[in-house]
């Protein structure tokens, strides 16, 4: 019997599907600061090998990741 090599690719969550209260309901991830959305400078913080999942709703971002969402949403 041998043993398992365990995966060495990344996974990541970024949790992005909340109602924005305090924000009066503007959605955050798409607020531009430097030049970006913040959704865009969360993804940035990942390592480029790293899979990523977003719950929320998809909107577009600097590079491929996966989309969910809660239900109910929010």
């Amino acid at each position: 019997m041998t043993a398992s090599t365990p995966s060495r690719s990344l996974q990541a969550v970024v949790l992005a599907g909340g109602t924005s209260q305090r924000w009066d309901g503007q959605d955050k991830t798409q607020l531009v600061v430097g030049g970006r959305p913040l959704l865009d400078h969360a993804l940035a913080a990942l390592p480029d090998d790293t899979d990523v999942v977003v719950v929320g709703p998809p909107r577009p971002t600097s590079r491929p990741v996966g989309w969910t969402r809660e239900d109910p949403a929010g």
